[in-house]
């Protein structure tokens, strides 16, 4: 008689669970959401000797070297970040240790400059 009782209180709270559980599995808003994505496009200028070399789409690194950003290619050099856009650049790279990830978007048909996007995930 005892565990008659009990296991009908147990389904019983069973029941009552469930029905909570699937409360909490009802999307929200907030739970629907996507990850925040911010995405920063950077203005370069190549170096003579690899302004030929850069395509759209490959893949970059930027370097913090004594205040100036360069754009590592293979472990070469292949440009610079505008001294402009550097300044935007000292925090992320502070908190990057000094290197940044970027692809090269576009790449001017008339000057030597391109453009990178850095792609930040908080």
């Amino acid at each position: 008689m005892g565990e008659h009782f009990l296991r009908k209180q147990a389904h019983g709270f069973r029941h009552r669970h469930d029905a909570g559980f699937d409360r909490l599995q009802i999307p929200t808003l907030i739970s629907t959401t996507k990850r925040e994505v911010m995405l920063r496009e950077i203005r370069c200028e190549a170096s003579p000797l690899a302004a030929n070399t850069l395509e759209a789409g490959a893949e970059v690194m930027l370097h913090d070297n004594c205040g100036q950003i360069a754009v590592l290619q293979a472990n070469r050099v292949v440009g610079a970040v505008d001294g402009a856009e550097a300044a935007s650049l000292a925090e992320a790279m502070r908190i990057g240790c000094g290197f940044l990830r970027a692809q090269v978007q576009r790449k001017s048909r008339v000057s030597s400059g391109f453009v990178v996007r850095l792609t930040e995930e908080p």
